[in-house]
């Protein structure tokens, strides 16, 4: 997003907090968009000291006017009790730690929502990258209804390299080794897979974490595979993005189970590579893929499903052709840059007038002069078009 908007001559700074012994720099620009990093301090409330110069910079910054907006993001809400600024403040939902937590029916930390609800609140704009991400996150913070504008995650179409072919029993699953992702749904179904179809790989790209029990998600994985089934599981770790594309471009099908999501860049991620997709119909995953035209959606808990969308993939050529190639003209007609950086970039125009109009209402207020009616303003300054 930030590399897009420099590519459209607008000016982009990011800024977040990392630990003490992160290796990256405090300071860089990745192409054209300047980043900087602030260290956590070490003593165990260090975060709120690390939160706090994260704000006294962008405060800095909008007081000198050398930025019109801020965004951030709902997770971990990182505009809790900021006071107001002279630019507005936009939360972009991508999904709380409240949100995950209703829908994988956990228990939520109090600190999480409080801070959540906070930072929700205090936003003069919200926005989401998907209807049913902003819809769960209206019920579990009571925000107003049409106060979320919706504005997907965009993806750029991945064209294959010269000569480049798919295998034939290849599939790849990529993401966060997590049982929120459908990890171990996927390993069930992959036994059955197996009896139909020995040749198959599944190559699993993505960070490995410690699980609820307190032990390595692959560890919990591995004890499902068989010593049999061994051969035909590949884990690749986390890597650069690169190769995960490389990946999808040279592989029979992309798998993602997934309990929970807020859009899904990993799906449409293969999608864009024209790469056969199946994903999850939970949630928003609908809003991605349509079944059975640009890729298939499954259940989850259900992984007999998931092996019958994986084993119709891997034997049937002309129907996976097909999926691939609606899926990619899927990203192309609604998930691209082309489509989604002007709806981006008319909202992010749209709050900063409608900003000002505020402000410049309540100064008129103020000094006893006329003004005209705020919910007069909201209304004719809606982003009802975006």
């Amino acid at each position: 997003m930030g590399r897009a908007l420099v590519a459209e001559g607008h000016s982009v700074r990011v800024i977040g907090m990392y630990s003490w012994s992160h290796l990256a720099p405090e300071y860089e620009e990745d192409q054209g968009v300047q980043v900087w990093r602030i260290r956590r301090p070490r003593p165990r409330w260090g975060w709120l000291w690390g939160r706090y110069r994260i704000f006294r910079a962008v405060s800095k910054w909008s007081r000198n006017q050398e930025i019109d907006l801020v965004e951030v993001a709902d997770y971990s809400g990182a505009a809790a009790k900021w006071p107001k600024l002279p630019v507005p403040v936009i939360i972009r939902l991508h999904g709380s730690a409240t949100y995950f937590a209703k829908e994988l029916n956990r228990k939520i930390k109090n600190i999480d929502y409080w801070l959540e609800n906070s930072s929700l609140k205090r936003a003069d704009f919200v926005c989401s990258v998907s209807q049913y991400t902003a819809k769960q996150t209206q019920r579990a913070f009571n925000l107003p209804l049409n106060s979320v504008a919706v504005l997907y995650n965009f993806v750029e179409s991945t064209p294959p390299q010269v000569d480049q072919t798919r295998s034939n029993e290849k599939v790849v699953f990529s993401g966060t080794l997590t049982s929120k992702k459908g990890i171990i749904s996927l390993i069930k179904a992959w036994r059955t897979v197996l009896t139909e179809r020995k040749d198959a790989q599944l190559h699993i790209y993505g960070k490995d974490v410690l699980s609820e029990a307190n032990s390595l998600i692959r560890q919990t994985v591995c004890k499902e595979i068989e010593a049999i089934q061994k051969d035909s599981v590949y884990f690749h770790g986390h890597v650069p993005r690169e190769e995960v594309l490389d990946a999808l471009l040279q592989a029979r099908l992309g798998v993602f189970p997934s309990y929970a999501e807020s859009f899904g860049l990993a799906p449409a991620e293969a999608m864009a590579a024209a790469c056969p997709t199946i994903y999850t119909e939970r949630g928003c995953g609908g809003e991605l893929v349509r079944d059975h035209k640009d890729g298939l959606l499954i259940d989850p808990d259900k992984p007999e499903q998931i092996a019958e969308a994986i084993l119709r993939l891997l034997q049937d050529d002309s129907f996976a052709t097909q999926l691939g190639t609606a899926g990619q003209d899927r990203i192309r007609e609604k998930f691209s840059p082309a489509v989604l950086m002007p709806q981006n970039i008319a909202f992010y125009h749209n709050c900063i007038a409608i900003f000002s109009l505020r402000r410049s209402a309540i100064t008129n207020l103020k000094n006893g002069n006329t003004a005209s009616n705020l919910s007069n303003i909201d209304s004719s300054g809606s982003n009802r078009n975006l």
